[in-house]
């Protein structure tokens, strides 16, 4: 229950970067111009100083075993995802389904997720939550921007070289070679990686503020993308993790599921304000799912610590 009240104080604590953010708009500190520059800049600096960080640690043939699953799940659960979220988010004349679709699948496992899995397993699950963020980010850069645009064709070259990947490439050979990093460096990617969670949700109070946060509350398609990403597919995915057995497939398989759960159940990604303003389309309707699913999340999140602690013990 201790735990589960640590990842909820943390959850308050982002949305209080996120009413900065807000505030800051609204007394004119910032412009929303300025927000898609911040926004440009944590996709493609914070976020892989970020990664580099988690494998910047000696190298352990457990850990690696580990490695491995957590990416095993973390595909396992994206094309869960798309499957379920293509099939319960239908069509509509309008293009704000694409929006919902991609807020249902994509979890904030990045800019948010990192925090709570301090909190609930240490820095060991920052190490495996990269695997679930650099599945996240091929997927982003693939599905999501297709999603989103509606492109047909996929940009192979931009999936393997957008800066999340890019990041987990330089972090995995920094691992496997344990090649020495000057000190200068290491407190510089250090800092860097720390701004990660607070920069990124400002950023996306900066898009909030623009929006009549009443509208937010009265709009069932905003609570149904919520739902799906709160509660529907993060259940899915630790039910599957039940019926396979995924706790006895390795020792410190909890760890592992832990951190993997956590990120599953994240609420809807900063992406989907962020892409939407990168590529010159509507990031309020993201940005609405935001807000009601970190909300929301306030309750959930705690909710699956404890679920998924109870499910492990037996």
């Amino acid at each position: 229950m201790q735990e589960a009240l640590l990842v909820g104080t943390q959850i308050l604590l982002i949305y209080l970067y996120i009413v900065i953010g807000i505030v800051c708009v609204k007394k004119k500190v910032v412009t929303l111009e300025a927000g898609k520059s911040f926004s440009s800049f944590v996709l493609t600096v914070i976020t892989p100083c970020l990664m580099i960080k988690s494998y910047m640690r000696p190298m352990e043939k457990t850990h690696l075993v580990g490695l491995a699953l957590a990416f095993f799940l973390a595909i396992l659960f994206h094309i869960m995802a798309i499957i379920i979220s293509t099939l319960l988010i239908k069509k509509r004349h309008d293009i704000r389904y694409r929006i919902e679709r991609t807020g249902a699948i994509y979890s904030n496992c990045g800019f948010m997720t990192i925090p709570l899995i301090v909190v609930s397993v240490g820095d060991i699950g920052v190490f495996y939550a990269v695997a679930f963020i650099s599945v996240f980010n091929v997927m982003l850069w693939t599905n999501g921007i297709m999603l989103i645009t509606g492109q047909k064709k996929m940009n192979i070259k931009r999936a393997l070289l957008n800066p999340g990947v890019v990041g987990f490439l330089i972090g995995f050979v920094v691992y496997c070679t344990q090649i020495h990093i000057p000190a200068i460096i290491d407190q510089g990617i250090t800092s860097l990686s720390q701004l990660n969670t607070p920069l990124a949700m400002i950023t996306t109070g900066f898009f909030l503020a623009h929006i009549n946060l009443k509208s937010i509350f009265t709009n069932l398609h905003i609570y149904y993308a919520s739902a799906m990403r709160l509660i529907i597919l993060p259940f899915s995915m630790l039910l599957i993790i039940r019926i396979l057995g995924v706790s006895r497939w390795m020792s410190g398989a909890e760890e592992v599921i832990m951190a993997s759960i956590l990120a599953c159940a994240a609420p809807a990604a900063a992406s989907i304000t962020l892409l939407p303003a990168k590529f010159g389309l509507e990031g309020e309707h993201g940005s609405k799912i935001i807000a009601l699913s970190t909300l929301f999340s306030i309750v959930t999140l705690p909710v699956f610590n404890l679920l998924t602690n109870s499910w492990l013990a037996y």
